[in-house]
């Protein structure tokens, strides 16, 4: 008893010197693509990176032709002990349910054994994973009424079979925690790790390092491929193109080959394996070496919820790069409402977790792949940019992301552009899709700070008349806006929009109007202020709504939109920068309005990246006047 009373606090001591167990995320369609490769290509693609063997010693498939691919759930057994059985929690909590309920069909649950006969389950337990579509078993122990778990229908690699029970010799103990499988060359396995599995057997691809290692062994089987065609073609010793290492030379007869098929190449050498298993980034072994070291701080988001949910982090991997992507080392990164929303996540805004929040930052690139180099980006360059996991030092950009920042805009500036100052561009240039004309009036809620502070000011460039709203305590803004009318509220302490009860707004507008109210209403706010925003618009007026700072707006009937023949439009960003060209005329303007001193860009606070959970609270409590930032 006195043990069982102490453990907590042992575990929690324990936990204070561990690392963490997740190593980052596979997308589902990086694992498609994994999927659809080869496992012996995934050995070779971790050999050339200069990791160690990723393949489960032992795990075959219970019939053949199986497949499996998934990201790994992972369940730890520990000897059968008697103080082990009694705190080890029991029933419908015990950790092996708890395994059980994180599955699915893109998950593979991976169960460590303490031998290989021991048995990790049979028909009773697997038929929960039935149940819940898993998308794959792997276990270097043995597997039981193995006729039932066949007609289960999931795939399923084990050691072996067996009539032997497990209780006697093993009990769960931990759920997704860093494992070994393999009973004599174990190998490491990380919760979220990509797990693929075939004829061949099973190997595990770390998470951080998936990207690379799918291009690398995508690119050997297309090699591969190719000679295998000639040696059909012309019957020959396969030595003379196979096997192949890095560099492939071009004055070699695989070189000359694959000129031949105008098939690139370039040389990518395998790197001695890492130190403490950090994954090997994209460049390893290439002539430019990037000064990126392996590991990096960043704001990470483990589990959805409030503010606090944000984790500084002093050893999250750094991203390896995909041909065509560059390496940023970021100096800013922007804080938005948006971020709030995956945070807290919800249908509408779901990442896999954990995830690096943020979507927009800027710095410098240290590294440039082959494709990326192509399209004119270098070392050195400022940049930039807007994609999801900027709260960090180094971010792996598309180099078709990426926006070069012109001579005469800071760096501050520029990052501040790209989702508040591009959405204010498309607010006011498109989303209204031309219902509104230069020389006819806006409503534009919460010009007093963010998105809508850039959008009133562009508004009167394009030559519109503007109404905004703000609340007491920020009429200031005015001045840098320019609003023709200025409707101030009252505030609701505590959060990120005003009192808007507080005032009379429709019958202000009206007022402004002379009774025909205005062409679009921009509104960020959301639920509060909805009603006021459609009984604000004149006959065919519309109504864009692009923000839920108070919540979202509430599903109505299309009937209600009748009386003046209303529009209604939902747009994301997404949407309004999603070609190269459309990324860059918003990008010349926006900073071309800022070097001639014509766009004001409001930046309010500036917090360290440390500090990440006083940012969101700082902007989520309506604090902010103006564009908020982390510096790294």
């Amino acid at each position: 008893p006195a043990l069982r009373r102490a453990a907590p606090a042992l575990l929690a001591c324990r936990g204070l010197a561990t690392g963490p167990a997740s190593g980052g995320a596979v997308s589902d369609e990086m694992l498609e693509k994994l999927g659809t490769l080869s496992t012996q290509a995934l050995v070779d693609g971790l050999w050339v990176m200069g990791w160690p063997p990723a393949m489960v010693e032992g795990a075959r498939g219970l019939k053949p032709g199986q497949k499996c691919k998934g990201r790994a759930i992972t369940l730890r057994m520990v000897p059968q002990r008697p103080d082990i059985a009694a705190d080890k929690p029991a029933g419908e909590i015990s950790p092996e349910y708890e395994a059980f309920e994180l599955c699915g069909p893109k998950e593979v649950l991976c169960i460590s054994s303490v031998g290989p006969w021991e048995s990790v389950g049979g028909d009773i337990k697997f038929l929960r994973l039935k149940q819940l579509g898993l998308g794959g078993l792997v276990t270097d122990g043995s597997v039981r009424d193995t006729d039932e778990i066949l007609s289960y229908g999931f795939p399923c690699f084990s050691h072996s079979t067996t009539a032997k029970q497990g209780p006697a010799a093993m009990q769960p103990w931990e759920c997704n925690g860093v494992i070994e499988l393999g009973q004599t060359n174990p190998v490491v396995v990380r919760p979220g790790d990509a797990i693929i599995g075939d004829q061949d057997g099973v190997v595990v691809v770390p998470a951080a390092a998936a990207e690379k290692v799918y291009e690398i062994a995508h690119f050997r089987e297309t090699v591969e491929g190719i000679i295998k065609e000639e040696l059909v073609k012309n019957p020959g010793p396969p030595g003379k193109y196979y096997p192949f290492k890095p560099p492939i030379k071009p004055e070699s007869p695989l070189g000359k080959l694959l000129d031949s098929k105008g098939v690139k190449y370039y040389s990518t050498r395998a790197a001695p394996a890492p130190r403490r298993s950090t994954p090997a980034r994209f460049g390893s072994g290439r002539r430019q070496l990037s000064t990126a070291p392996p590991t990096m701080r960043a704001v990470v988001i483990r589990e959805n919820g409030p503010a606090e949910s944000l984790k500084y982090e002093t050893g999250f991997p750094t991203p390896s790069l995909a041909d065509g992507q560059v390496l940023v080392k970021n100096e800013y990164t922007g804080i938005n409402f948006i971020d709030t929303y995956f945070r807290k996540g919800g249908p509408a805004y779901t990442q896999q977790l954990p995830f690096v929040s943020g979507q927009e930052g800027g710095g410098t690139i240290v590294d440039v792949t082959p494709k990326a180099a192509a399209a004119g980006l270098a070392a050195g360059q400022r940049v930039a940019y807007s994609v999801l996991g900027t709260y960090c030092e180094y971010t792996a950009v598309p180099a078709a992301k990426v926006v070069q920042v012109p001579d005469g805009v800071g760096l501050e500036q520029a990052v501040a552009c790209m989702t508040q100052g591009f959405t204010a561009h498309y607010l006011t240039n498109h989303a209204h899709a031309g219902l509104v004309k230069p020389g006819e009036w806006m409503l534009i809620h919460g010009v007093g700070g963010g998105t809508c502070q850039w959008a009133a000011q562009m508004a009167k460039l394009k030559g519109y008349k503007v109404i905004g709203t703000c609340p007491k305590g920020k009429e200031g803004v005015d001045g840098a806006t320019a609003c023709d009318e200025l409707i101030v509220t009252d505030t609701i302490a505590g959060t990120p929009y005003e009192d808007y009860s507080s005032v009379d707004i429709v019958g202000k507008v009206m007022e402004v109007t002379n009774g025909e109210g205005v062409k679009a209403v921009i509104d960020g706010i959301g639920a509060s202020t909805v009603d006021i925003s459609l009984d604000s618009l004149a006959r065919r007026g519309i109504f864009v709504t692009f923000g839920n700072a108070s919540g979202a707006v509430p599903a109505f009937p299309p009937i209600r939109l009748i009386k003046k023949s209303l529009f209604m439009t939902r747009p994301k960003m997404l949407d309004y920068v999603s070609t190269r060209e459309e990324l860059m005329m918003r990008a010349d303007e926006v900073f071309g309005w800022i070097a001639s001193g014509d766009l004001k860009v409001g930046i309010d606070k500036t917090f360290d990246l440390e500090d990440a959970v006083a940012g969101h609270q700082y902007l989520e409590a309506g604090k902010s006047k103006g564009k908020l930032l982390y510096k790294i």
